[in-house]
């Protein structure tokens, strides 16, 4: 189940540097998360980080490692996304046990790169579209998009789309959002949850289309996937509805 918290980067023991692992930390209520070393991504000032993250509730704190990564953060907001459980935590004989094991978890965890889905028209790009491609890929690694061809788009909404399926793709790829853009398969469209087997699959706060057949297709085929709707942004101004009004 993904996790989202939001708090601000605390000083700590210096003992990661001695062993060359720079850690950021954060107090957590006790008992928030249960002990253990976790696959996450964390948002500072927008911008996505990977990270490997140890819960300790003895210490009620959070810390972590972030590849790449040496700023100084310290009394900064962060919002921390808990995507997986790598391993339950254990004590070590020894500094260079420790070392060696947050070594192999960091080579675990840069080595587990899953898929987020996103599945939507994308006729008219507006800021909503920016906003929801980059919620989305908070989620984990790689944001695989899914347009609806334009045949699709007319069997859903009743009218012809405005911009035609090459047009859509470059408009979605000039956000420079997405690492992956694809458009639906008319014979199969859920083929690319076959494809990508995603962990998680984000849809809009008012998408209906799809959504039906999506969550039949989920439990129907037995898939551990999560579905997560993004809340809306601006609403009564970035609304391809409204904005179509005004063309």
């Amino acid at each position: 189940m993904i996790k989202e918290i939001k708090w601000v980067i605390i000083k700590w023991n210096q003992l990661w540097r001695t062993i060359w692992f720079p850690t950021a930390n954060i107090r957590l209520e006790k008992d928030t998360i249960e002990d253990g070393t976790y696959k996450i991504n964390i948002i500072i000032d927008t911008k996505i980080y990977h990270w490997a993250w140890s819960a300790n509730n003895d210490k009620w704190l959070f810390e972590s490692f972030i590849f790449d990564f040496n700023e100084s953060i310290y009394d900064k907001e962060i919002e921390v996304i808990i995507l997986e459980k790598i391993r339950n935590n254990y004590k070590f004989n020894n500094l260079e046990e420790l070392k060696n094991q947050i070594q192999e978890d960091l080579k675990i965890i840069k080595e587990k790169n899953n898929y987020i889905l996103t599945f939507w028209s994308f006729d008219l790009v507006h800021e909503w579209h920016k906003y929801f491609l980059s919620e989305a890929k908070k989620y984990w690694d790689i944001l695989v998009t899914v347009l609806a061809t334009d045949k699709n788009i007319k069997k859903f909404k009743g009218s012809d789309p405005l911009y035609n399926i090459e047009e859509r793709v470059n408009h979605v790829k000039d956000l420079s959002i997405s690492n992956i853009i694809i458009s639906w398969d008319e014979e199969n469209p859920l083929k690319w949850i076959d494809m990508y087997m995603p962990k998680i699959i984000c849809l809009g706060y008012d998408q209906m289309w799809f959504s039906k057949e999506l969550e039949a297709y989920i439990k129907k085929n037995k898939l551990d996937i999560e579905v997560i709707r993004i809340k809306p942004y601006k609403e009564d101004i970035f609304k391809s509805s409204l904005l179509k009004e005004k063309k």
